[in-house]
């Protein structure tokens, strides 16, 4: 099914395209031969960094190493789950399954899924799903929740199905949750993304306590890790999103900030 792109969305797919691999990769390339032909120094130089980029990024040790400066939260125990008053999970996609005939989370969401559900059945905090539809369809949100209940017999109390970004995420879930009496969570997320949503959710005015799972690890070593893959090359672009995204909300943020300082110079009260 075709889906109608926001323009907020369709922006962040392009800048994703553009910026991270393999696509800035094969771009690097392509302006190598280009330039071969009149600089062949320049242009070997640009084609000898573009074959070293993408064998590097293909490897799980880069995979690790680039994972090492966002995976920075402890795993949290039981105790520390019951004293924060719900366990908020944040969607991470969906994807059609032809064999159960429906959409099901992708893998990222289904890890964030089960582990919600293990910190519920040991906690007793109620668990809020948090996800929308920025590609069109279903909205995350109810997958998840269908998933929760059918799959882990964990029935979620809230369910957010109207963002599209983590920035969403964390506005929408911070209302649902501050209507019920509810200011501090637990927050279930792969590593690498917590380090972008906890300042998020805690600029809600909610207490975080981050949960990660889906730690950024290979068995084996030596050898093994230098030898490319097409997961490593997954994890470490998923890494380097994340770096963009956190680039680009931190400009965003202070552009915000410009513009009321802005607003407020020529205002005369």
């Amino acid at each position: 099914m075709n889906a109608t792109l926001g323009p907020g969305v369709l922006v962040h797919q392009l800048l994703g395209a553009f910026l991270l691999p393999p696509l800035n990769v094969i771009l690097l390339l392509l302006l190598g031969l280009w330039l071969g032909r009149r600089h062949p120094r320049t242009g070997g130089l640009l084609l000898t960094l573009s074959l070293v980029l993408l064998y590097a990024l293909s490897t799980p040790k880069m995979a690790m190493w680039l994972n090492q400066s966002l995976e920075r939260y402890p795993v949290v125990t039981p105790a520390q789950v019951r004293a924060t008053g719900a366990i908020v999970v944040l969607g991470g996609g969906k994807k059609p399954a032809p064999e159960y005939g429906r959409n099901e989370p992708s893998a990222d969401t289904l890890m964030r899924l089960r582990y919600a559900a293990h910190l519920a059945r040991h906690s007793g905090r109620p668990v809020l799903v948090s996800g929308g539809a920025p590609l069109g369809g279903e909205p995350e949100g109810r997958v998840m929740a269908r998933t929760l209940a059918d799959d882990y017999g964990v029935m979620p109390r809230w369910v957010e199905q109207g963002s599209d970004t983590t920035f969403d995420n964390a506005r929408l879930s911070a209302q649902l949750l501050k209507a019920d009496g509810v200011h501090s969570i637990t927050l279930v997320s792969q590593g690498w993304h917590l380090a972008r949503a906890v300042p998020l959710f805690e600029a809600q005015g909610l207490t975080v306590l981050p949960a990660p799972t889906g730690f950024v690890r290979y068995d084996g070593g030596g050898l093994i890790w230098y030898l490319p893959s097409g997961r490593a090359m997954q994890e470490t672009h998923g890494t380097l999103r994340e770096w963009v995204g956190r680039l680009y909300y931190a400009g965003r943020g202070r552009w915000i900030a410009l513009v009321r300082s802005a607003a407020q110079l020529k205002s005369p009260f």
